[in-house]
């Protein structure tokens, strides 16, 4: 019989959170406790042992180690965090997202610092 090889995660995804885990300066224990996984399984996840976790875990270490911005260790896993997939599942939202494409850093800047004023007044 054929053993299996395990399935690692990505290595952006790995690099992203060993950066967040030793930046916060707090042991895999802890981190592991408080996003509600094993140490065990937190310690294979980083050594390329365990595939992406489900999205709950994703957005739970993201939470715990204050990865900004939000939803990169998705981007990472090449997965969408929920809020994202409420925005490409909407036809009109992905026409949006497509004609941001050709415009420039500066231009696509200046839409986002008007989506962000708009956000703020439904808050």
């Amino acid at each position: 019989m054929i053993e299996q090889q395990p399935t690692s995660a990505p290595d952006r995804f790995l690099r992203l959170l060993r950066r967040a885990v030793h930046s916060r300066g707090v042991s895999l224990r802890e981190v592991a406790r408080q996003a509600g996984v094993s140490a065990a399984y937190l310690s294979r996840l980083l050594n390329g042992e365990r595939g992406v976790p489900a999205d709950e875990t994703i957005a739970k270490l993201e939470e715990v180690l204050d990865i900004q911005p939000r939803g990169i260790l998705f981007d990472a896993a090449g997965r969408h965090d929920s809020v994202v997939a409420q925005v490409t599942n909407k036809d009109p939202d992905r026409v949006l997202m497509r004609s941001l494409a050709p415009l420039s850093a500066s231009e696509y800047e200046r839409v986002v610092q008007y989506a962000r004023r708009l956000a703020k007044k439904y808050e």
